[in-house]
């Protein structure tokens, strides 16, 4: 689901490259030498694939080895992660055309070589489209003004293909030309290409309801996806240690008068998620949910999906009030102070640093020390303010998390944060919140047919600089793209047929 009209509400989770070495971390844990990690900086450039094929070589990165690569490779620790997501209206010479006879080359060791990529159906509710959960939007299998061409900006190239150079077997219909900060890449839409790259980014189990990216993976109860088991981070200090406790979704809400009781959902014994449709990619695997919110015998389902990414995970939501039963669509007048809570509790990050845009100082921060200070109880966020929340840990990974509504929704938004090392909430598994951090939506509209939300979880490396400075300089610069007619004979400048300067949903 899709929304183009949206206020951002983004919870920047910040993990810094602090570290403590211990005598006993010391013993069990190496990291490469300075030689090793020329030598692997080398072949990344050569192959940008090569640590998705070869995992392993994360936990033997110290966090400030992956922020030097990372540099070193042209990239910032934002557009090292950033998945390109073109509409195909941003590729108006090729709509109606296979997505089987198009693919995506770069330039790499004075070649043109196959990366990975996808090409996605949408159906009309603005999800990616699987058989038999939707109306397709469009035709199946051709692009379509709505559908997407999704690839890892890090294997775009730094080189122009230049017609004596080895490697295309097909036909270059357009030329992709990237810039940022001063850097320009390239990446070439080729039609009759019979060379696929066979990476995969995204590692899905169906059967056993788990992922595993390059830099995180997890793993939920088959009973209800929303329940996991784990979650967890393969780069930083502490790879495969479980970072998240749970997951805290709750909806109340009093009926009728203040003075009523409240009702009380939450997402263990009441909303219950089952995978019905999965779109595996190489570069996004979108899993789609139907959800079913059960209360005194009466279910309610709505339709969710999970876009799974090398370092994100988006999660949209479409809960439409059912219009079978006389009436039912004017229940929402009866909800009397309704409120829909969604948090993550974190485990063990005392000592880690947060703060917000709303808050006493916008540049200082405050301790995860398991009470709330003064700092802390005023964090606060607004969906008209770009906001942010900023945590630092000393484990090597960043979490961001924004939230996505409706412009025409006209809802309110509330920090929801807890430092609490006795807390014990609902359907957590240990002891305390370490912090508990996440938003609330509040005031709603007397009446309303639906809530669409979108929730997007990206997982950065160690980012180095201030929440501040990453909001503004990193978050907030997109690559722009500008898409030409390619013409190996051409000595003009070719014509501009789209450019982009944020991604093509916002």
């Amino acid at each position: 689901m899709r929304m183009t009209s949206k206020r951002p509400l983004i919870f920047y989770l910040f993990v810094s490259s602090f570290f403590i070495f211990s005598p006993s971390l010391q013993a069990i844990q190496s990291y490469l030498s300075s030689d090793e990690l020329s030598t692997l900086v080398e072949t990344v450039k050569q192959d940008p694939t090569h640590l998705a094929k070869n995992k392993a070589v994360l936990a033997n990165l110290s966090p400030e080895q992956l922020a030097t690569a990372i540099e070193e490779l042209g990239f910032t620790h934002y557009s090292w992660l950033h998945p390109v997501e073109i509409k195909g209206g941003g590729l108006p010479k090729q709509l109606g055309k296979s997505f089987e006879n198009m693919s995506v080359m770069a330039v790499r060791g004075g070649k043109l070589v196959p990366i990975p990529y996808q090409f996605d159906d949408f159906d009309i509710y603005g999800f990616v489209y699987q058989r038999g959960q939707g109306p397709i939007d469009g035709e199946v299998g051709l692009l379509d003004e709505n559908d997407e061409l999704v690839f890892m900006f890090r294997d775009t190239g730094e080189n122009k293909y230049r017609p004596e150079m080895a490697g295309l077997d097909g036909q270059i219909l357009q030329e992709l030309i990237f810039a940022r900060n001063g850097k320009t890449r390239y990446a070439y839409l080729v039609e009759g290409s019979t060379q696929r790259s066979d990476v995969d980014y995204v590692v899905y189990d169906e059967t056993e309801s788990k992922v595993e990216t390059t830099f995180w993976g997890y793993d939920t109860t088959e009973e209800n996806y929303l329940m996991f088991e784990d979650f967890y981070t393969l780069v930083g200090d502490k790879p495969r240690t479980r970072m998240v406790d749970a997951i805290y979704a709750t909806f109340d809400t009093k009926i009728l008068s203040p003075i009523s009781p409240r009702i009380h959902l939450n997402s263990k014994d009441h909303l219950i998620a089952r995978p019905v449709g999965v779109r595996d990619g190489p570069v996004r695997t979108a899993v789609t949910l139907r959800m079913g919110l059960t209360t005194k015998g009466t279910e309610i389902t709505f339709k969710a999906q999970m876009n799974l990414y090398d370092q994100g995970l988006n999660f949209e939501a479409l809960i439409s009030i059912p219009d079978n039963i006389p009436g039912i669509q004017y229940l929402t007048i009866f909800l009397h102070d309704p409120h829909l809570n969604v948090a993550l509790d974190f485990m063990e990050l005392q000592g880690a640093k947060v703060n917000s845009s709303h808050s006493q100082d916008p540049h200082s921060f405050a301790l995860v020390d398991g009470k709330m200070s003064d700092f802390e109880k005023d964090m606060a966020v607004d969906l008209d303010d770009h906001p942010w929340m900023w945590m630092s840990s000393p484990y090597g990974w960043d979490l961001i998390v924004e939230l996505f509504v409706p412009e025409d929704f006209d809802v309110s938004a509330d920090a929801i944060y807890l430092d609490d090392s006795e807390a014990k909430g609902e359907f957590e598994n240990f002891v305390g919140s370490s912090p508990k951090i996440g938003y609330e939506l509040n005031d709603f509209p007397r009446l309303f047919k639906e809530i669409a939300f979108e929730v997007r979880f990206t997982f950065p490396d160690q980012v180095g600089i201030s929440a501040a400075n990453f909001f503004e300089n990193e978050l907030n610069v997109k690559p722009a793209l500008e898409v030409r007619e390619y013409a190996s004979n051409n000595p003009e400048p070719p014509r501009v047929l789209m450019k982009l300067s944020k991604k093509p949903d916002e």
